[in-house]
């Protein structure tokens, strides 16, 4: 009955909140010093909806907001491509501060607004001035997530745009937010709350239940060493420009490796948490629970909120609907994947192979969780996936077989003579703007609802949890920190983040041991957190993005061979590499200016824009 009446109390506070500012939060607090006193649960019924806050702005994951505007993130870097026609403005102009870089706070008529999370950091900073001093450890336990969300906030601000405005009081007297801070002092704001989370935090959640849905010490040590790893990487590659809202001085690369290496080292020691042997798994509703996952974002059926990625980039085999496969593996991804002999090779495009899937066979583990590739397989079913066939006649002729597009593939002619055969694959490759079928040879399947094909994919009813931190990432964060602090002279950590490296790619990717430098950890980076929104902030802290500037990402085109000149007749697969068809979307963009994002200067009169974009 008490958790009833607490239930109640909660919702008459939220009721009572202010919806007219831009802060959108009252000046006062509901619930007082007495009430929290006499029933400490009241202060975490109270704090349990910033949770839903946050979810609502890292990188739109599990939102449930549909808009083709927020694309898979990777269709941005080296790793993905759009693979619709009408992404292409959207990729050429690479503004994402107004697509899906930025910190979104939205309503369903405002996907193209960005807009500052301060509303949300207000709510945080009135939760810790009003309970930090609390005597009670259940509710100082609270205020240790509230310093760890306070902390995610701001490092997901400090990556896209530098420098920002910090605020660690309520902030109903602020009019304007415009006196951002340098980026420096921003990267020991996000330090120091995760310090005092940290400190408050208990090992693991009263409830086993939510030790993966909220905070606890470990999560807060994981995060931190991202955050430490971000801002160290750019004090070592970056330069302070915009008299310090970008960039961080060279010297103090050393302290916030050494920072990001000491927590990831921490969650390690602790033996809390355990790379997976089943790696697919981790992202496709299937292993929810695995002691890989440190923190997600739990979604339950028929609750309208899923994992927002996978209502647009499932497969038409799938989703049997139109506007589906928006982004998709490209063949140059494909082939950085290691031989199991942990060589990086491209394809063998001199073979002759029965079957397609007899052509990724030998690669990393990885791929077969991460790709669909042509003859691999998701949620029960093969792909077909083929440009062309090409009949050979007895005389040597060659006659090409295919279909131009989507509407072609609807008629659904055979190839004469051949009824069992389509002209290109049942799955692609052929041109389409938008239909669910792949241009570039493959589908993205990491992180894909994989547990069962839903019926209506408009009723959300995916209930498949996104994995915002896991272990291997933290294993990834100490080995790089780990060598670049070598290159620094202090090569303490080494030897153990070798080890972790090694086992690493052992039980997830079943690789030989491969003795790390930078470009090797760099590589495992990828390979591993493929498709999970690493890259992208990768290439910019790395400073490696402009890189890619103008380079064409190429596509795979199988093709079916039916060769009439021998008894019986041959038919078989061969590929080629070639350019996407058609799609402007297969060029990289990246200019020294989108290492940070655009300020959002119409909403802060006065603030100072990054370089590039005034």
């Amino acid at each position: 009955m008490k958790k009833i009446h607490i239930l109640i109390l909660f919702i008459f506070a939220l009721c009572l909140s202010s919806c007219d500012k831009w802060l959108d939060i009252e000046s006062k607090t509901v619930i007082d010093e007495n009430d929290i006193n006499n029933y400490p649960e009241l202060a975490e019924a109270q704090f349990l909806s910033n949770y839903l806050d946050l979810r609502n702005n890292v990188q739109s994951i599990g939102n449930g907001q549909l808009s083709y505007l927020q694309h898979h993130l990777d269709a941005f870097t080296d790793d993905g491509a759009s693979n619709i026609a009408w992404g292409a403005g959207i990729m050429q102009n690479n503004t994402p501060g107004m697509v899906y870089g930025s910190i979104f706070n939205q309503t369903p008529s405002e996907y193209e607004r960005a807009v500052w999370p301060y509303k949300e950091i207000n709510k945080i900073n009135k939760y810790i001035a009003t309970y930090k001093k609390s005597a009670n450890t259940d509710v100082l336990s609270t205020v240790g997530e509230a310093y760890f969300i306070r902390a995610y906030y701001y490092f997901e601000l400090v990556k896209r745009y530098g420098g920002v405005p910090l605020y660690s009081t309520p902030l109903d007297s602020v009019k304007s937010i415009n006196n951002r801070a340098s980026e420096e002092a921003s990267w020991d704001f996000v330090l120091n709350n995760l310090d005092s989370a940290i400190v408050l935090l208990p090992d693991n959640q009263k409830y086993i239940a939510e030790d993966k849905d909220r905070a606890n010490k470990f999560t807060a040590l994981s995060l931190k060493s991202r955050a430490m790893l971000y801002a160290g990487t750019i004090a070592k590659y970056g330069k302070v420009t915009n008299n310090g809202l970008q960039g961080v001085r060279s010297d103090m690369a050393k302290k916030y490796l050494t920072e990001a290496a000491d927590a990831a080292q921490k969650v390690i020691s602790a033996s809390k948490y355990k790379l997976s042997s089943n790696f697919g798994d981790l992202f496709n509703g299937t292993a929810e629970n695995d002691d890989e996952i440190i923190f997600r974002f739990k979604n339950n059926e028929k609750t309208g909120t899923q994992v927002f990625l996978d209502f647009w980039c499932m497969p038409y085999k799938v989703k049997k609907q139109g506007y589906t496969a928006f982004m998709v593996p490209s063949l140059d991804i494909v082939e950085q994947f290691e031989t199991l002999n942990g060589v990086i090779t491209p394809l063998d495009y001199t073979a002759k192979k029965t079957d397609l899937r007899d052509f990724f066979d030998d690669r990393d583990k990885r791929l077969a969780a991460t790709v669909i590739y042509p003859g691999g397989e998701f949620l029960g079913q093969r792909y077909s996936i083929y440009k062309e066939t090409r009949l050979t006649k007895k005389d040597g002729s060659v006659q090409t077989y295919r279909y131009e597009n989507y509407d072609d593939w609807v008629k659904g002619a055979k190839v004469p003579g051949y009824d069992k055969y389509m002209k290109s694959g049942e799955d692609g490759v052929f041109y389409n703007e938008g239909n669910g079928f792949t241009n570039y040879g493959f589908y993205l399947k990491k992180t894909l609802y994989g547990v069962k094909r839903l019926e209506d994919y408009l009723k959300h009813e995916n209930s498949q949890d996104a994995v915002i931190i896991r272990y291997g990432e933290v294993v990834l964060n100490f080995a790089e920190a780990a060598i670049e602090l070598a290159g620094l002279g202090n090569t303490q950590y080494v030897a153990q983040a070798q080890v972790e490296f090694d086992n690493l790619r052992s039980i997830h990717g079943g690789l030989p041991a491969k003795t790390m430098t930078i470009d090797i950890v760099r590589h495992e980076r990828r390979i591993d957190l493929l498709y999970e929104g690493f890259r992208y902030w990768d290439q910019k802290r790395w400073r490696i993005g402009t890189q890619m500037h103008n380079t064409t990402l190429h596509a795979l085109f199988p093709v079916l061979n039916i060769d009439e000149r021998t008894n019986p007749v041959s038919i078989y697969y061969t590929i080629e590499k070639n350019d996407a068809p058609l799609l402007a979307t297969r060029v990289k963009w990246f200019q020294e200016r989108d290492y940070y994002c655009p300020i959002p200067v119409s909403l802060s009169p006065g603030i100072v824009q990054n370089d590039g974009w005034n």
